[in-house]
């Protein structure tokens, strides 16, 4: 349990990795194109440090290519990388001598870089080393290096990583136990800030550990079942396993008879992983258990698990480090295994055999086989019918989807021509109204009176232009309008449209400047554009300051004509811009914007049977500007287009 512990500890100094499967996809996608020798050995460290909880068979395989190339390169934070990243390969390869090393190789090379956070990382491992091998006082003196350090270089990820390393050191100290609580909640704490879920998870471990110390078996229990849950869930191979691991001790220390699952569990977890050496023991036990329990075909099975574990253990190792007697006893582990392997084989031969004689009693079994077929067909006519009910009720469903729609189209409609007829009927006919009551109280003079029976005049015809425009409007939006378009003398239009906006354009005092060659003409319906004219003049007149100016401007490219009203208000908002020209049922029913908005609406839908579109922005500093884009085309006598 001690050195899963240690392995716990190493997962975490991997940690500051978030992300962990988005981020090896998008560094593997990133090493082709990659051409600097260095970046691409940075690139290899890191998807060692990413693979450590995942796979340790990948995280060698990274590990080597990268240290290969540093060494070829004489790149020494690659080389630097490459042993740490070894370090953690054997120390997880439970081979503590060749991770002290890497370590110290690492160590001594970040020391030469000046790199203090990789040097706070390398004293931590030492540490953690020492306290493996039980001394305890060299273990303390390079924890308190690298808690030095980690303060100094402010990084809250490597502090969580050097908390987690303190926590490990002195557990087992009563004079350090408060201060080992408080590593543990800071190490919650700054997991829970970040989102970092890995070290969530790790931390979860060291948690139901200090459970279990307070007597607390079922909330440990509880929150172990979590983690296994999901760290297998988002690949953390290694922290599923270890929980599995630590979920199957507490079951047996308490003697209950679920803990056999949460072992194979760990095993099923490290032979993902290919964590061998972990869950050698683990192995052992469940083969020791299964041939006590008269069950050879999952005693054979784990034998030749421990066998598979042996040798890629003994491959690991290499022939430098292995003595005499170390090759001895392990070859006679294998051998021994490898014998009880081929005794299971051997009981399985005869469980084989056993079974095929009972196949003779089959013949018995015909009138229930005749009765399952009966039974088979009962159910599959029944399942037939039930897909032609469910046939016929998907195109049910169709249909009254398709009615929905139609309806929700006719609603829409509805509420677009009652909130236009509100907006372009109402406020002419309040002004008459006024303007007939100065009249019956005879408060005007003759003059007054007829420039006033003069505008009343003038928007009454307006009004009549606007009904009339509503009027295509609707026909439109009914089945059967037939879109017949003719040449449309753009400047002609543009000139009658600020005819019927004078009174507005005298009261603001406003400087229409109209910039559109005598040329241009578009393909279009007349009316319908006079309405895209007038609507987006009168909303640049409503918006601009007084003694403003607009611009109505002409834009011809690749036959395409686009005309543009700017003005110099206050622009349109940046939350409305994209949806100026949308209709949503939601939409404000009071405000400023309402009415306008709509007529746009209507301008947007009159662009769009005309082949045309509309765009909208704001226009530099200050001010919006409002376009449309229709075909260009020869232009005709324009008495006749107008």
């Amino acid at each position: 349990m001690r050195w899963g512990v240690i392995c716990v500890w190493l997962i975490c100094e991997a940690a500051v990795l978030r992300g962990q499967s988005q981020e090896i996809s998008r560094l593997k996608a990133q090493l082709p194109r990659i051409k600097d020798s260095t970046q691409y050995v940075d690139i290899l460290n890191r998807l060692s440090v990413l693979y450590l909880p995942q796979n340790l068979d990948t995280c060698l395989l990274y590990t080597n290519a990268a240290r290969s190339i540093a060494d070829r390169q004489h790149y020494l934070r690659g080389q630097a990388g490459g042993w740490m990243n070894q370090g953690n390969y054997y120390a997880l390869r439970s081979n503590s001598f060749l991770s002290y090393r890497s370590y110290l190789h690492a160590l001594r090379a970040y020391e030469k870089l000046g790199d203090s956070a990789a040097v706070c990382q390398a004293l931590a491992n030492m540490a953690i080393y020492y306290k493996y091998i039980g001394q305890q006082a060299a273990a303390v003196q390079y924890m308190q290096q690298a808690m030095h350090k980690s303060r100094s270089v402010h990084n809250d990820s490597l502090y969580a990583t050097v908390l987690v390393s303190y926590y490990f050191v002195h557990e087992d100290d009563s004079l350090h136990a408060d201060s080992v609580q408080w590593a543990l909640a800071k190490v919650r704490s700054l997991a829970n800030q970040y989102h970092d879920e890995r070290t969530q998870l790790k931390c979860g471990l060291y948690e139901a550990n200090e459970r279990i110390k307070k007597g607390d078996a079922a909330g440990a229990e509880k929150q172990l079942l979590q983690i296994i849950q999901q760290a297998a869930a988002n690949g953390y191979t290694y922290l599923a396993m270890y929980a599995s691991a630590q979920l199957a001790g507490y079951k047996g220390y308490f003697k209950q008879p679920d803990s056999l699952q949460y072992k194979v569990s760990m095993v099923q977890y490290g032979v993902a992983g290919g964590y061998w050496e972990l869950i050698l023991p683990m192995t052992t036990a469940l083969y020791t258990y299964y041939t006590q329990h008269g069950q050879p075909a999952a005693a054979a099975r784990y034998s030749h698990l421990m066998l598979s574990i042996l040798e890629k253990e003994q491959a690991a190792r290499t022939q430098g480090e292995l003595d005499y007697m170390a090759y001895y006893q392990q070859n006679g582990r294998l051998n021994a295994l490898q014998l009880q392997h081929h005794l299971q084989q051997a009981k399985l031969d005869k469980k084989r055999l056993e079974n095929r004689k009972r196949q003779y009693l089959v013949g018995g079994m015909i009138l229930s086989l005749v009765l399952v077929m009966l039974l088979l067909t009962f159910f599959y006519y029944a399942y037939k019918r039930s897909r032609e009910n469910g046939i016929r009720l998907t195109e049910k469903y169709r249909e009254i989807s398709e009615k929905n729609t139609l309806l929700q189209t006719h609603d829409d409609f509805k509420n677009k021509l009652i909130s236009l007829i509100a907006h372009d009927f109402r406020m002419p006919l309040v002004n008459i109204l006024e303007i007939m009551n100065f009249l019956q109280e005879h408060s005007l003079g003759p003059e007054e009176a007829a420039s006033l029976l003069t505008g009343v005049e003038r928007s009454s015809q307006n009004t009549l232009h606007t009904f009339d425009s509503i009027l295509r409007w609707i026909n439109s939006q009914l089945s059967g309008f037939v879109y017949a378009p003719e040449p449309c003398h753009v400047q002609e239009l543009v000139n009658i449209a600020l005819q019927s906006l004078t009174d507005v354009i005298s009261e603001k005092q406003v400087q229409v400047n109209v910039r559109i060659p005598g040329n241009v003409c578009v393909l279009a319906e007349c009316e319908m554009l006079q309405f895209v004219h007038r609507n987006f003049i009168h909303n640049a007149l409503k918006f601009s300051p007084r003694h403003g100016s607009i611009y109505v401007t002409a834009a011809v490219d690749e036959g395409q004509v686009t005309i543009t009203v700017t003005d110099e208000g206050a622009g349109i908002p940046e939350h409305l811009l994209p949806h100026l020209f949308e209709y949503h049922a939601d939409r404000p029913r009071k405000g400023p914007q309402q009415g306008a908005g709509l007529a746009l609406i209507i301008c947007r839908d009159f662009m769009n049977m005309m082949k045309g579109s509309v765009q909208a922005a704001n226009s530099g500093s200050r001010g919006a500007a409002l376009s449309y884009t229709l075909p260009q085309v020869e232009c005709t006598d324009p008495s006749t287009t107008s």
